[in-house]
């Protein structure tokens, strides 16, 4: 539970760092995926981890998932305002919560259920005061709603991955598919192609090390230990965490109304991760963070 709140976090300093590089959404997220495919590879080698054909092939729906989820999200975010978008990532939870259920067999409980009504609700709240602003198209809401979906089955994806593969060894191999299933998109539909930015290296290296290796090692490490429904509920934490980045570092303030939708959320959030300490064995909730050993 502390990891995927960590995780969330982390996540929160993704859009402030992102906006002060001042990159095309794609090209910064292939070259966000590619330094952390090499931060990965370097803790391989340092732990003397190797990189098997296995590894990739059980890596590689994750990865594709995730990589087509970054292309779908920032081109998303050229077509609509980010206010819809981020209401549109409030169905995370409600979509985890049925995946969950379906293909994992987790139990929908009441507590779930009406947490991640809580969530989505004080999200909405937080976010309805920006549906004003102008440039949104139906074609951005609909590529918002295939980012969403194809997140939350990445959660899934990684959820499955992770009972035959390390943390390293998965971020390592999922990083580098994903880089590589932008490839195709940078090269026939951008300028930039596969030419390295001219700008903004300090940034995108911190937005690949805080939220793109750190965030994304705490929610691989987490997932076989936390239930997807519960994660995708916790996750929910992430806009609430950058707008309050926004408003600290961009200026980006929020008024009255949102400021309880964002009590609404936490509240939310608060309930959901007292229960499930509660509820998670011992053996489980007292694990390191990051595991730098070998797997046997």
């Amino acid at each position: 539970m502390a990891a995927i709140l960590l995780a969330t976090a982390c996540w929160s300093s993704g859009g402030v760092i992102a906006k002060r590089a001042d990159l095309p959404g794609v090209q910064l997220a292939f070259w966000r995926l590619a330094v952390v495919a090499l931060i990965f590879a370097g803790l391989a080698l340092a732990t003397r981890r190797r990189i098997t054909v296995d590894m990739v092939r059980v890596s590689l729906l994750g990865g594709l998932l995730f990589g087509v989820n970054l292309a779908a999200w920032f081109e998303a975010l050229r077509h609509t305002t980010v206010g819809i978008a981020t209401v549109t990532g409030a169905l995370t939870p409600v979509v985890a919560l049925v995946v969950g259920n379906r293909l994992l067999g987790e139990r929908i409980t009441p507590l779930a259920l009406g947490c991640a009504t809580a969530v989505m609700s004080g999200i909405v709240v937080f976010v309805v005061p920006s549906f004003g602003a102008s440039g949104s198209s139906l074609g951005g809401i609909v590529l918002a709603l295939i980012a969403i979906t194809l997140w939350v089955s990445y959660l899934f994806a990684t959820k499955q991955a992770r009972d035959s593969i390390g943390s390293i060894e998965y971020l390592f191999c999922m990083a580098a598919v994903a880089a590589i299933s932008l490839v195709p998109y940078l090269l026939i539909f951008t300028d930039e192609g596969l030419r390295p930015p001219t700008h903004g290296w300090g940034w995108l290296i911190a937005l690949a090390v805080i939220p793109g290796s750190i965030g994304h090692g705490l929610l691989t490490w987490a997932q076989p230990h936390v239930p997807l429904s519960t994660s995708g509920i916790l996750l929910q934490g992430e806009p609430v965490g950058a707008a309050i980045a926004g408003a600290i570092f961009l200026g980006e303030s929020f008024g009255p109304l949102q400021a309880i939708g964002l009590a609404m959320v936490f509240a939310a959030l608060a309930v959901l991760t007292r229960a499930t300490t509660v509820q998670t064995p011992p053996t489980a909730s007292h694990v390191l963070v990051v595991d730098l050993t070998p797997d046997d």
